[in-house]
């Protein structure tokens, strides 16, 4: 989480006042006085920019003995077509004008404050916001995907689970848990496909495969080693034909990993797999995906539904 402001800014009078406000509210911040030092600054250090604050009036090259018109709107088009990514707020020290200025911009939705102590205190709700939301503007293309999911929570086609291997409770080891993900695997297979989470719990926590699953595994690679296990799961399963609808990503989510296993849709056959109950003889069970669980059809059922989706 980034706590840097860059605040463009001709006055320095009031870049000092600013800045004493930012590092009360426990903010750093980056300073320049004209267009040229936005374009810059940001070249460098948009990475960690949390806000970027703009003056309406400001210089567009320092050797520029006054402020310009063309300022504002160069800095809007250069931050929009560059880094829409980072957020903006713009600053008018014309009171009597906001509304004029507001009015300007209102069709774009920019935030616009004045420099009153009052405003800038609403300015500073609205920046932490942005600082709250700072991560996820980080986030990938595949990390913005789970966090969607997780966001929608369980459900037909949305499954999660804390570990593929241990047991959180007992605080060890546990095969028999791998049956509780595949059977899920084999019901999405047997469905319409769909998405299961290792490392998120039911309520939506992320625990991440660090403290449980990769304690598990020898020294190494744990991510690396964690897909080799469970690609080698898959295979002995379901046979290799079926990594052709389904994929396995491991997904870093504030700072945790979580794996992603997403099968695309139905496969073109029944899958079955094999389960043992205790005290009774190892048996091929066959699952589908009903509501926000895998549920297990036998006999008659089984055979309505098999002939039902795979003529």
């Amino acid at each position: 989480m980034s706590n840097v402001l860059l605040l463009i800014d001709d006055k320095e009078t009031f870049k000092e006042t600013f800045k004493i406000t930012a590092q009360r509210k426990g903010y750093q911040l980056a300073w320049g006085k004209s267009y040229d030092e936005l374009v810059e600054k940001l070249e460098k250090f948009h990475e960690h920019i949390c806000t970027v604050v703009l003056d309406v009036k400001c210089l567009m090259s320092n050797d520029q003995p006054i402020e310009h018109e063309n300022f504002i709107g160069s800095a809007l088009i250069h931050l929009s077509t560059n880094y829409a990514h980072i957020p903006r707020v713009v600053l008018t020290g014309d009171e009597t004008a906001l509304a004029k200025v507001k009015d300007i911009f209102s069709t774009s939705n920019e935030d616009i404050y004045s420099k009153s102590v009052e405003d800038i205190e609403r300015m500073f709700t609205k920046i932490e916001e942005h600082k709250t939301n700072f991560p996820i503007r980080q986030y990938g293309k595949a990390q913005l995907r789970v966090l969607d999911v997780i966001k929608k929570g369980e459900g037909k086609r949305i499954e999660f689970k804390s570990t593929l291997r241990f047991d959180i409770k007992g605080n060890e080891k546990a095969d028999w848990l791998i049956f509780e993900t595949f059977k899920n695997i084999a019901a999405f297979l047997n469905s319409e496909g769909g998405t299961i989470l290792i490392g998120v719990a039911d309520d939506r926590e992320i625990l991440g495969l660090e403290a449980y699953d990769y304690s598990l595994l020898k020294e190494g690679d744990k991510q690396d080693l964690f897909q080799l296990q469970l690609d080698n799961l898959i295979r002995t399963h379901f046979g290799d034909a079926v990594h052709r609808i389904l994929s396995v990503a491991i997904v870093k989510i504030e700072g945790k990993s979580i794996c992603e296993i997403r099968i695309k849709e139905k496969y073109t056959a029944p899958i079955f797999i094999t389960k043992k109950e205790e005290n009774k003889p190892k048996r091929k069970a066959f699952y589908i995906r009903r509501l926000s669980s895998a549920i297990e059809l036998k006999d008659d059922e089984m055979e309505v539904y098999i002939k039902a989706h795979w003529s």
